[in-house]
């Protein structure tokens, strides 16, 4: 079964206007819808938790059939468990990472760690985003630097950033609105 990593999540009204200015909040939206459709029916998305993310994923999930819920694995750290959005207690394969003392960046550190080494993935997509998005980027390319990564560039935000420094020569991940025909290219090999 392929495993794809996902990171993305949505600049808000207030975010950094680096990643807000550019963001498009539709194609991030239809990106992951057409990524769920394409990988969850025989593959496995792991992803961290993120308040515009979660939400969207576990209404995409609970509509598919057959049920694909154990296709789905989201991770969230401990430091947030007040405020973890209602649809997180639907998922069926939650992990949850410890947090570290009282800090933040330190708790979500370690919870993005163990996301991406604690997998053997085949592909990470990069949808969106601001800095969270560009820190997995470069976790998941030192835990696991001989696997595609793929940042959605059409979504805008910290995946355009990431597109313009490392995935220049994919120039479908900037052009190609078609997300599901551009994910079944990019992920042919990982979902045979």
């Amino acid at each position: 079964m392929a495993c794809i990593f996902l990171s993305a999540s949505i600049p808000l009204p207030g975010d950094d206007a680096r990643y807000r200015n550019t963001a498009d909040i539709i194609a991030i939206r239809d990106s992951i819808r057409a990524l769920v459709s394409v990988v969850a029916p025989s593959g496995q998305i792991v992803f961290g938790g993120h308040p515009a993310i979660t939400p969207l994923i576990r209404l995409l999930v609970r509509g598919m059939t057959p049920d694909v819920n154990q296709h789905i694995t989201l991770y969230q750290s401990a430091f947030f468990r007040r405020v973890f959005p209602p649809e997180a207690a639907e998922f069926e394969r939650i992990r949850i990472v410890e947090s570290i003392d009282m800090d933040e960046r330190e708790s979500l550190r370690v919870m993005r760690e163990a996301m991406i080494a604690g997998h053997d993935y085949d592909a990470g997509v990069f949808v969106g985003g601001m800095d969270g998005v560009e820190l997995e980027f470069e976790i998941f390319r030192r835990r696991h630097p001989n696997k595609p990564a793929y940042p959605i560039a059409s979504t805008g935000a910290a995946a355009r950033m990431l597109f313009n420094e490392h995935a220049r020569d994919h120039v479908e991940l900037l052009t190609d609105l078609r997300y599901l025909s551009l994910f079944r290219r990019l992920l042919a090999t990982e979902l045979m």
